[in-house]
């Protein structure tokens, strides 16, 4: 058996990284009007915000359409040619995107390899570390059953969260009812403040006047995760706003010394769900305890 681990770009992973990794990475669509273009290919994200800005006027919207299930046969197909016989293929969470759901019923019709599908059931930096979890137990040829067993015990400790200044881009990508809070309780007056469950479903926590006090309801929640596991990896996530995650990592370096914090963009696939004004944070057990030594 020879492996594989593909992935696309919303798990915030270069092409640059995915080739020193020998990860398969699928660069996700993005549409402005009539124009397509590449996550990481020919979209940067800092190229996306400047064209989110740029286009506000006209009111254009970017959406993030599927990847084709063509485009991941033929790099199947291109795999096989490489005498691959598996492939682990890492999608984004199945409560944003209909990716994983199309490959589960698509699967059959690939027959060159193997194709097994893992739903990340979150995005970014938390679907990036369990690719970058797989793609190190298949250096190691472990076999996919041990693979999928430790995506299992990762995904489990991942926990994501973020503030929007606007659900305009929720409402467009339909991926959330803005008219209620927890407990069917009307949403206070501020910025929204959503979570991924363990479903990978997206949920509204409530609301913030200010980013500050948005950074302290998130940092509560990942407490809680602490007394569970002293090994937490977690990651300022942030929509175009260097000073804002300088201001966000001290803080957050300042009330956990113990947690090793860092930031990473929001890509242009995951852009168009939160806008130009998010900021997030995500945080899982450390990946690389999970790699055999």
């Amino acid at each position: 058996m020879k492996l594989a681990i593909m992935t696309d770009t919303s798990a915030g992973i270069t092409p640059q990284e995915a080739e020193s990794r020998g990860i398969t990475l699928l660069s996700a669509p993005i549409m402005f009007g009539n124009r397509q273009y590449h996550e990481y290919q020919d979209l940067s994200p800092a190229d996306y915000y400047r064209l989110l800005r740029l286009s506000k006027p006209r009111k254009m919207v970017p959406t993030a359409p599927q990847i084709s299930m063509q485009t991941l046969h033929t790099a199947c197909d291109q795999l096989a040619q490489q005498q691959v016989t598996d492939v682990i293929v890492i999608g984004p969470t199945s409560g944003l995107s209909g990716f994983m759901t199309t490959l589960g019923a698509y699967v059959e019709n690939i027959e060159s390899v193997k194709v097994w599908p893992w739903d990340s059931r979150t995005i970014l930096t938390g679907m990036g570390d369990q690719v970058r979890l797989a793609a190190a137990l298949a250096e190691q040829n472990e076999p996919v059953a041990t693979i999928l067993d430790r995506l299992a015990i990762l995904r489990q400790t991942s926990h994501t969260g973020f503030v929007v200044d606007s659900m305009k881009p929720l409402l467009h990508t339909g991926e959330i009812n803005p008219g209620h809070g927890p407990g069917n309780a009307p949403l206070l007056a501020g910025k929204p403040l959503l979570v991924f469950e363990n479903s990978g479903k997206i949920r509204l926590a409530g609301s913030t006047l200010r980013l500050k006090s948005a950074l302290g309801d998130l940092l509560d929640l990942m407490a809680s995760n602490l007394m569970q596991s002293d090994t937490l990896k977690a990651t300022i996530l942030n929509a175009d706003q260097p000073e804002v995650t300088e201001q966000w990592l001290m803080t957050a370096h300042d009330r956990f010394p113990q947690v090793a914090f860092d930031a990473a963009l929001i890509g242009p696939s995951f852009g168009v769900h939160v806008g130009d004004g998010a900021m997030g944070l995500t945080w899982a057990r450390d990946y690389r305890e999970l790699v055999t030594r």
